[in-house]
């Protein structure tokens, strides 16, 4: 195998693995979002103890608390279903990966053999077997003007099953490119609903500070709230490096096959 082939199914294996680790902490999302619904309505209830003003204001905040997870639900969906897509995506990648090592091992031993036999200068690590261009003239290349008739014809078979193999492997990588900034695009969103749990959870903490009883239940309340919103901020951290990861070997495999 060429370092170049070798390079490439290395970043094959990075960016695959990228696709399962963004599918899982797009998953764990929905759990975060569940706590914060269950906190939401733990507050409603203890402000409905209250009975004052200040609790009906309670009451209200934690309200909308409560709002945000249902708000978040559809982008959730949304991101769940664009990460499962890329998993997929880099899943019938791999496939094709595995199907293009074979076609260009054969490949690669058919050029060695043909070039040892004409007694050229060339070699078959001259070959860039992942450039569709390379693969689309490698015919007609000086270094196979005395080959015979029947191994031209085996060298045009050969490269045009390959041709078509890295012309589907590239299609899927731009594909998940568009997947990936798909992803991006829907984090953003949710990340503004944590960040709005945490206003809230900052109403709450002034709007309870005026309370005769119960400062403490609704401390203790504000700050799970807080801790769930980092926990959350800190997947969809996760997430969003993942995804420039992902996208900067989607990159470096593109230009692989230029080189």
């Amino acid at each position: 195998m060429s370092m170049i082939t070798n390079n490439y199914m290395n970043e094959i294996s990075k960016v695959f693995a990228i696709g399962v680790d963004v599918l899982n902490g797009t998953r764990s999302l929905k759990n975060i979002s569940l706590d914060l619904k269950l906190l939401a309505i733990n507050g409603i209830v203890q402000a409905a103890k209250i009975g004052t003003n200040q609790g009906q204001s309670l009451i209200t905040l934690s309200g909308f608390l409560s709002d945000l997870p249902v708000q978040i639900a559809p982008e959730l969906e949304e991101l769940e279903q664009v990460s499962a897509q890329f998993a997929r995506q880099l899943t019938v990648c791999s496939i094709a990966v595995r199907r293009y090592l074979n076609y260009s091992e054969a490949l690669r031993n058919l050029i060695a053999r043909v070039l040892k036999y004409s007694k050229t200068a060339y070699n078959a690590e001259d070959f860039n077997l992942l450039d569709p261009k390379v693969l689309a003239k490698l015919p007609s290349h000086p270094a196979f003007k005395n080959v015979t008739q029947n191994d031209r014809e085996n060298i045009i078979r050969f490269a045009s099953r390959n041709q078509k193999v890295i012309e589907l492997i590239n299609d899927l990588l731009y594909d998940a490119h568009i997947l990936m900034n798909k992803a991006s695009k829907k984090l953003d969103s949710i990340k503004r609903n944590g960040f709005i749990a945490n206003y809230m959870g900052s109403n709450i903490l002034i709007e309870s500070s005026y309370l005769s009883s119960d400062q403490k239940s609704f401390s203790g309340l504000v700050e799970n709230i807080k801790n769930i919103v980092k926990i959350l901020d800190e997947q969809l951290m996760k997430i969003s490096e993942d995804l420039s990861y992902g996208d900067s070997v989607i990159t470096t495999l593109i230009k692989l096959k230029s080189k």
